[in-house]
This record gives structure tokens, C-alpha cells and sequence, in this order.
């Protein structure tokens, strides 16, 4: 599936992707964590970047408001 994933995000002409996951688990698909990229209040190591070109990814990434909805 993860495999899949990147490939619709790489024919989307995407410059990357990022996740916030497992290092060993994303590791395996090239998933890094990388100082150029900031999610407030999650450990740096845990969030995760794959880079599809040679533009530099960088910035403070916020999640969409439906992840933070309240039941």
C-alpha cells in the first residue's frame, strides 16, 4: 500500500511527502526525519519526510482541522 501511495503522489508531480510514523517501519519506503521540516509538538524524529525531487522541502506543516475533531 505504501508502495502504491508514493507512486500516486510521484505521477501527481508531488515534490514529496510527509508522515508522522514509525522510523524503522517508514525507513524501509526512504522516509527520513528531516531538520527542515517542523510538526509543533511531535517528537522530531517521528515525523517523517520523502523527498521526490531536487526542490528543497522545508517549512512548519499543520495537519488538516478534521484530525483534530473532538467526538
Amino acid at each position: 500500500m505504501m508502495r502504491e501511495a508514493v507512486a500516486a503522489l510521484k505521477a501527481m508531480n508531488a515534490s514529496g511527502c510527509v508522515l508522522l510514523g514509525e522510523p524503522e517501519y517508514y525507513g524501509r519506503f526512504g522516509f527520513v526525519a528531516d531538520s527542515q521540516l517542523v510538526l509543533e509538538g511531535v517528537p522530531p524524529e517521528y515525523f517523517l519526510a520523502l523527498q521526490f525531487s531536487d526542490d528543497s522541502l522545508q517549512g512548519k506543516v499543520t495537519y488538516h482541522s478534521a484530525f483534530s475533531a473532538q467526538a
